[in-house]
């Protein structure tokens, strides 16, 4: 089997610079996450009780979870994403790095699909399925396999404390033994945010299925309370809050009304 656990730590840093308000915070925190093949998720739930694909169990995949039309199969709607914005189409296995939903909740700020080339050897593309806070919107940036660091534009408010006019810069790695995967946001030449993952590979068996759903049954929760708390620091440091560019814009056009 191809899936696995990972365990290891995540890390946030933020830098005082002009486009921060000169707010530096930083904090890390231990994280398992899962990385699952998506042809193996009925193998998988077929394992142990306490897994479904289907119903309502202590530990959950349920489609509408993920980002991609609805309708779609989420290998589907992944696949097809890919082709859009690479015109190709691979044919090879998805993997998904992320969480499931665990007692009932789930929020995954970022899941990773690593999607392999047609001989299941070689990475084909990564896509990177983004979601904000506390608005939980969706954004899928498409990356090419061929290059293990790529830049591109910010299209997302994921953030109250985090401006748009960013670009990210993405370093990733293979799932392998140890799997790391660096975001940084970048205003020009500024470094104004990086966040990164640092984990190590462990079998994913019976067993381990099973004690994760006992030994870490609020880690999804987790996941939700510690944005929560790190942005409650931020506003005790008085950092900057960038309204939502939606709501900035109906405002625009009201006051457009308005004068008008």
């Amino acid at each position: 089997m191809r899936s696995a656990l990972y365990e290891g730590w995540v890390r946030h840093k933020r830098f005082a610079t002009d486009a921060t308000g000169d707010v530096a915070h930083e904090f890390r925190y231990r994280t398992t996450m899962l990385l699952l093949f998506l042809d193996e998720l009925e193998e998988l739930a077929g394992l142990t009780w306490a897994w479904s694909t289907r119903v309502p169990r202590p530990v959950w995949f349920r489609r509408r979870d993920f980002g991609g039309d609805p309708a779609l199969s989420l290998d589907e709607s992944v696949r097809r994403e890919v082709t859009l914005a690479l015109g190709v189409r691979p044919a090879g296995p998805i993997a998904m790095l992320g969480h499931l939903r665990t007692w009932g909740f789930l929020f995954n700020p970022l899941t990773t699909y690593y999607v392999y080339d047609d001989a299941g050897e070689d990475i084909a593309a990564v896509v990177l399925e983004v979601r904000s806070t506390p608005w939980l919107e969706r954004r899928r940036y498409v990356l090419r396999g061929d290059q293990q660091t790529q830049r591109f534009a910010k299209e997302l408010h994921v953030s109250p404390f985090l401006g748009m006019d960013h670009d990210y810069v993405c370093t990733w790695s293979r799932p392998d033994d140890h799997l790391a995967l660096h975001i940084g946001n970048r205003r020009g030449e500024e470094r104004v945010f990086d966040a990164s993952l640092s984990l190590d590979r462990l079998a994913l068996t019976r067993e381990t299925m099973t004690a994760l759903v006992w030994r870490r049954p609020f880690m999804t929760y987790g996941v939700t309370y510690g944005i929560y708390r790190e942005a409650w620091r931020l506003w005790r440091k008085r950092a900057p809050f960038f309204t939502h560019p939606n709501k900035t814009s109906k405002k625009s056009k009201e006051s457009g009304h308005t004068r008008g």
